[in-house]
């Protein structure tokens, strides 16, 4: 991306004769690429590089050092130099490399098989959890029959119970009872205790003065209502279990009703 540059006059802002062509901003930004750490492979290829380079400049020396001037002879030496310090330094960091990666390696290897080893249970459990799940559908079809003739004799009790003769008990649920039993409305009698007047039995709250050695102390009763409290409905076993089945679009095996059926248990 290219930019225009306009020179302008300090003293009258006029444009000056001048227009240059460069870089914009954004092309001047610095851009930072990550840099990714060299392997052993990369680190000892640029050391064969520096090796061969020094070589290739020692062998040039004795040539520089009869025919070429002492400048020449110090510039090539401190190329041989650099290009033998590059060569140290490619090998020490290639040792640091390898160890690195044999580490890498052995760290890498380790989880691959502790992750095999997990697969390994996970297939056995999945093996498993599919004969359990054969299983289930087979218990679960035999819990539905047996629910089925369950709720038939719920039906029976309850069309039984609405439909009593007179003084006949209440037939029971045949299970254990797990509603709650309601309480009727009721009257208790309580005693409270008030003033009166000793001379005719009269409420005693208006006396005073010499009055009050006549007032004296009596219980009196009084009935007091008590609202009854209905109970909870027996829940038939039948209308409490569900069996799902297995997939996303299978159907129940047995689903519960949610209406519960009252039985007249008399608790």
């Amino acid at each position: 991306m290219q930019y225009v540059n306009i020179r302008h006059n300090n003293h009258d802002g006029n444009v000056a004769p001048h227009v240059s062509l460069g870089r914009s901003y954004i092309d001047r930004l610095s851009v930072t690429v990550p840099v990714e750490p060299r392997t052993a492979a990369q680190i000892i290829a640029d050391r064969d590089l520096a090796q061969a380079e020094r070589e290739s400049l020692e062998a040039s020396r004795s040539d520089v050092l009869v025919n070429g001037s002492v400048e020449d002879l110090l510039a090539l030496d401190t190329r041989i130099a650099l290009a033998k310090a590059k060569q140290d330094q490619a090998e020490a960091q290639h040792a640091v490399a390898v160890i690195a990666e044999a580490d890498a390696k052995a760290e890498n290897e380790a989880e691959q098989a502790r992750r095999k080893a997990l697969r390994k249970v996970g297939l056995k459990a999945s093996a498993e959890a599919g004969k359990l799940a054969d299983r289930y559908v087979a218990m679960a079809q035999e819990m539905a029959g047996l629910l089925s003739q369950l709720r038939g004799h719920e039906q029976a009790i309850a069309e039984a119970n609405q439909n009593l003769p007179d003084g006949a008990e209440p037939v029971p649920p045949g299970e254990p009872f797990n509603g709650t039993a309601g309480t009727p409305t009721r009257y208790e009698t309580s005693h409270n205790l008030v003033w009166v007047d000793s001379r005719d039995g009269s409420r005693a709250s208006a006396m005073a003065g010499d009055n009050l050695r006549h007032r004296a102390a009596k219980r009196v009763e009084q009935e007091v209502y008590v609202p009854g409290t209905p109970g909870e409905p027996h829940i038939p076993l039948s209308h409490r279990v569900t069996l799902p089945g297995l997939g996303r679009d299978a159907p129940r095996i047995w689903g519960g009703i949610p209406s519960p059926i009252t039985f007249n248990t008399g608790r």
